[in-house]
């Protein structure tokens, strides 16, 4: 039995088909191009090595032991990999403490080399790498360093900027790195234990025999270490690099599903529409002898075709768009070398798409193995336009199920449990798509009382069609619900974490820039005039700090660096006061890397003197704090150094200002540090993963264009003789295209206001289930308007596209060809 379909009509679901294989094999691609890169990287970090010494979880390897394993029988020779780690302080004495690692001054070979600026040759000289230069860290600058989050900082000065290759170093070359000679190393206390032995065989030595030969060598010699095959730490150090997928990728991970199953919806509204056009050639086939069986292959072949021919453009159309992608430099943090296309992906993404085709077309299919022959001789199709009582039971029970879900999506709030929040919006999309049919009838029936009724007969018109065919105008409006629903939930959700992770910015990190180092020998006033001066500085306030000793000790150290800060003076500068709450006389303000307990009694003693006070723990990047009168208590007459806090102009995310003061001040010798990095880097992050759902829910959109097109195509089509009783009565060919144009525009808006309101609800619950009611205080939930209302917009823009087309064929239809028509 042939395919009964008009292949003609079958264009929505193949270029649904089209568009959700170009972005799975796209995503596919992406995905084995950075799996690539990862094991390329990894394999680098190993070099020729065949057998990798590494130490005990929690501890490190005896110095001695290169030279033991050295003697192993079977040994060639042995690389030594030492690697330290330090602390940069971003804030001076204030915290904002970033832990990077510290690796010897490389040799430039491979793919290592130097960016700008020298190589470390001497003690106080260090190099960075672009990870960290990119945190307003210029060559010439001082940095300060510590051992640890609460000691006390080191100053080296930063002569160069070295781009690490993947040979050098066994993490990711995006990591923040500081190079440095041995007696800087030294000078910073930093071990020189190795922290990998990469060991080579001999000729005719198998991997596994030097294993058991290191391995035995290092038991006689009394050391522990683990030994393994190089390439297992390869697959390792590939599976740990793996788990820092870019954002571009988990991104597709998260949109390309959302892709399918609009689809989906699209495929099968297409087919479920066809199925009904051809309803009385259905039943004619059946008159003569065809069966169900014979009807239902019959439309499944033709989705098999539809999937084949749809599958196979996408997946070209996805190669196409992920080498320009990718050769451009437009997917973050991958290598345009690494690009890999894999015959296994084109033909996994042509499986998928076809399977997803035919399980869309599984109810239509039976639908038509449904259809009657008497729909043959009488022409009569019933009449499935209104809801029928079990649609309305369907509807009714989608209702319930959706009211379920919104419970479950406000109890994961006080839970504080995500997955409680994706359980919801699930079972709450799949309730309102079950009751979509009554949403139709009840949104239609409230345009028919708002829009005026006989004085906008268009509209009247149109609302009423609506509700006379309430199941299609669901389908068609189901396919742009799931995309608004996903694309309004990322944004919302976004647009909160945006506003609420500036809030927390501002509390932990208050200050804009800091100027430390200043000693009593500096003329301070005159520092003070020239950073004023600066292009973007606001207003500023000189701190005095000191360093006094601590009983008992916090975290392990019996000294620690206070700033005399006079809450008053300061507020100008700060972003956030919180940093001070608690702040008096008998009062220590610290933060919690300190492992101190609220309420804990210390005494401080400096130079001048000592103090009994009370712990109080900040979150906020202040630091130590003590009142003016405090410190004077503990210095007395002694001079104290300075520490210069500088307020931005703005909102603290101008990264020239840091620039600006350095210029002005002229002294490499002071450490200038910024917070306006860390603000600027994660405001481009939200831009960029903005820039990416807008661009995939643009495709999804198009799917969702050529399914209403196609719909509305259909529409005009079954309503043929409507159309031509409806112009033989005086209505113009304007209103006419008015009308199917409304009618388009009435289902998009529908779609999209129900889509934009359960994802505004849904980004906002789950960013209030990740943050947890206890950070309500600095929790900022926020409607993205401007964003919604470009979704809305968007709505409206796809449904006037794709009725644009089919309501010119109704206005064009002749009324007296239309009314001879049977």
């Amino acid at each position: 039995m042939p395919a009964m379909l008009d292949l003609r009509r079958t264009l929505a679901a193949l270029v649904a088909v089209a568009m959700s294989a170009a972005l799975i094999v796209f995503s596919f691609i992406i995905s084995d191009s950075a799996t690539t890169q990862m094991t390329a990287a990894a394999r680098a970090s190993v070099g020729n090595a065949d057998v990798v010494v590494l130490p005990e979880r929690g501890g490190e390897l005896s110095e001695a032991a290169a030279e033991t394993v050295s003697a192993a029988s079977g040994a060639a020779g042995v690389r030594t990999y030492t690697e330290g780690t330090i602390w940069i302080d971003r804030m001076g004495s204030g915290g904002g403490t970033e832990f990077t690692y510290v690796l010897d001054v490389p040799s430039l070979s491979g793919s290592t080399r130097l960016v700008e600026g020298r190589l470390p040759e001497k003690e106080g000289e260090i190099a960075v790498s672009p990870s960290v230069a990119e945190q307003d860290v210029a060559v010439g600058s001082a940095m300060a360093l510590k051992e640890d989050p609460v000691a006390a900082p080191a100053t080296a000065t930063v002569v160069g900027v070295i781009a690490p290759g993947p040979e050098i170093t066994r993490w990711s070359t995006g990591e923040q790195y500081i190079f440095a000679t041995a007696d800087e190393q030294a000078a910073l206390g930093l071990s020189t234990a190795p922290a990998a032995l990469y060991v080579n065989a001999t000729v005719g030595t198998s991997t596994q025999a030097l294993m058991d030969s290191v391995s035995q060598a290092l038991d006689v010699a009394g050391l522990e270490a683990n030994v393994y095959a190089a390439s297992d730490i390869v697959m390792m150090r590939a599976s740990n690099m793996g788990d820092m997928n870019s954002t571009t990728q988990m991104l597709l991970q998260l949109l390309g599903p959302v892709c399918a199953v609009v689809a989906g919806i699209v495929i099968a509204t297409t087919f479920s529409t066809l199925v009904a056009r051809q309803a009385r050639q259905t039943g004619l086939l059946r008159c003569i002898g065809a069966g169900r069986a014979q009807v239902f292959g019959s439309v499944l072949r033709s989705a098999l075709a539809t999937g084949l021919a749809g599958s196979a453009v996408g997946s070209l159309l996805g190669v196409v768009l992920a080498t320009l992608l990718v050769r451009c430099g437009l997917v973050d943090g991958l290598e345009a070398h690494y690009l890999t296309v894999n015959r296994q992906t084109i033909v996994l993404a042509v499986v998928l798409s076809t399977v997803v085709t035919l399980v869309a077309v599984l109810r239509p299919a039976r639908q038509a193995t449904r259809v009657s022959p008497l729909v043959a001789l009488t022409g009569q199709v019933a009449d499935e336009r209104s809801l029928s009582r079990r649609r309305m039971r369907t509807a009714a029970a989608g209702v319930v199920v959706a009211l379920i879900g919104l419970g479950i999506t406000w109890l994961s709030i006080w839970a504080q449990v995500v997955i409680y929040t994706a359980l919801g919006a699930v079972l709450m999309v799949l309730g309102v798509l079950a009751g979509l049919p009554l949403i139709v009838v009840g949104g239609a029936r409230l345009v028919e009382r708002l829009g005026g009724g006989a004085r906008r007969p268009v509209l009247h018109l149109a609302a009423r069609n609506l509700a006379r065919n309430p199941g299609r105008a669901a389908a068609t409006t189901a396919s742009l619900l799931v995309t608004v629903t996903v694309g309004a939930t990322l944004l919302s959700g976004i647009a909160s974490v945006n506003a609420s992770m500036n809030a927390i910015l501002g509390a932990s990190a208050p200050v804009d820039i800091r100027v430390d180092g200043i000693t009593a020998a500096d003329d301070d006033a005159a520092l003070v005039a020239r950073v004023e001066a600066a292009d973007g500085v606001e207003s500023t306030v000189v701190v005095p700090v000191l360093d006094v000793g601590i009983t008992p000790g916090a975290d392990e150290v019996d000294e620690i660096t206070v700033s005399a800060v006079d809450p008053a003076a300061a507020a100008p500068v700060l972003r956030s006061d919180k940093g001070l709450e608690g702040l008096d006389d008998d009062t220590l303000v610290l933060s919690r890397e300190y492992r101190l307990q609220e309420g804990t009694a210390v005494t401080l003693t400096g130079t001048g003197g000592s103090r009994e006070l009370t712990v109080h723990l900040a979150e906020a990047g202040i630091g130590p704090v003590v009142t003016p009168a405090v410190a004077e208590e503990l210095a007395g007459q002694e001079p104290r150094a300075l520490s210069l806090w500088v307020r931005a102009a703005g909102d603290g995310t101008d990264t020239s200002v840091v620039d600006s003061v350095r210029d002005a001040l002229q002294r490499p010798d002071l450490v200038v540090s910024t917070s306006a990095t860390e603000r600027a880097s994660f405001n481009n992050q939200v831009s960029r993963i903005v820039t990416i759902i807008v661009a995939v829910l643009a495709f999804t959109l198009l799917i969702t264009l050529s399914g209403l097109a196609n719909t509305t195509d259909v529409s005009v089509l079954e309503r043929f003789r409507e159309i031509g009783v409806l112009r033989a009565t005086g209505v113009q060919r304007g209103q006419v295209r008015r009308l199917f144009i409304t009618e388009a525009v009435l289902t998009s808006l529908l779609g999209g206001l129900l889509g934009a309101v359960m994802g505004t609800v849904f980004g906002m619950a789950a960013v209030v289930a990740v943050f947890g009611l206890d950070a309500a205080d600095r929790l900022v939930l926020q409607v993205p308007w401007v964003g919604l209302a470009g979704i809305l917009l968007a709505a409206a823009a796809i449904g006037v596209l794709a009725a644009l087309r089919p309501a010119g064929r109704a206005a064009a239809v002749a009324p007296v060809s239309a009314l001879a028509q049977e």
